[in-house]
């Protein structure tokens, strides 16, 4: 693009010669994928962060949820209380709003579900899970978390969001977990004669893996001592304050 405007300028005889004619395409910077696993002592101290910042107790739980539950973003902001079943300990996420448009499935966690209680008190009559502060009616943008995210200062390398998802896949693989269950939670297509399981059996593998998972992000925010069920974080706010 930039070879053929000034191409055009010198037709023009508004400049004489094109800097740009001797620049290979192969010299010009490619964009490159991200590639950020944050470690166990970094989910750590990320989530101590969050819990003793001034971040809205609300958005302290998402991203705690976020990872835990290894969601996109997305799916966590604009979840709906109808999705979650307490008696079931089940979030059912509908097809409209997954990336592949399939139905999918989060078993709740001892943790998990005790957030979406707190939650559920936090949102009033909403029938969001995070409603907007100026209007209950609608769920909080899509940037809200991002935002909150960048007022920490933290002592971890540079992340995105969305890392959490690699993080959780890339910590769960090290630990030995089958692939097709991580792949699962993270909703991703598992194809050919993998992808056929009996749900029921598949679905209580993933729970208690998923409990796994919350229970091992406990040890890295409490370090030696376990976050009280319910009470997620404050045990850390109040002993730190």
């Amino acid at each position: 693009m930039l070879k053929r405007m000034l191409a055009y300028a010198i037709s023009r005889g508004i400049i004489f010669n094109n800097p740009a004619a001797a620049i290979e395409a192969r010299y010009i910077a490619q964009a490159t994928s991200r590639d950020v696993a944050l470690t166990a002592e970094e989910i750590g101290i990320l989530l101590r962060g969050i819990y003793t910042s001034n971040m809205n107790r609300r958005h302290k739980l998402a991203l705690h949820l976020l990872i835990i539950c290894m969601v996109r973003k997305s799916e966590l902001i604009e979840a709906t209380w109808s999705e979650v079943n307490f008696n079931a300990l089940e979030w059912r996420i509908p097809g409209e709003r997954m990336k592949m448009d399939n139905p999918h499935i989060v078993p709740l966690s001892k943790q998990a579900l005790a957030m979406f209680e707190e939650l559920k008190f936090l949102a009033g009559d909403s029938p969001y899970v995070f409603p907007s502060r100026n209007d209950h009616r609608r769920p909080i943008s899509k940037t809200t978390l991002n935002c909150a995210v960048r007022t920490l200062d933290l002592n971890v390398r540079d992340f995105v969001i969305h890392d959490f998802r690699r993080t959780a896949s890339t910590l769960l693989h090290e630990q030995g977990y089958n692939s097709d269950w991580v792949e699962k939670c993270l909703a991703h297509k598992i194809g050919g004669v993998r992808g056929v399981y009996n749900h029921a059996e598949y679905l209580n593998q993933l729970r208690k893996m998923l409990q796994s998972w919350a229970d091992f992000v406990d040890a890295q925010i409490e370090e030696e001592r376990k976050v009280v069920i319910g009470k997620f974080g404050k045990a850390y706010e109040i002993n730190t304050n």
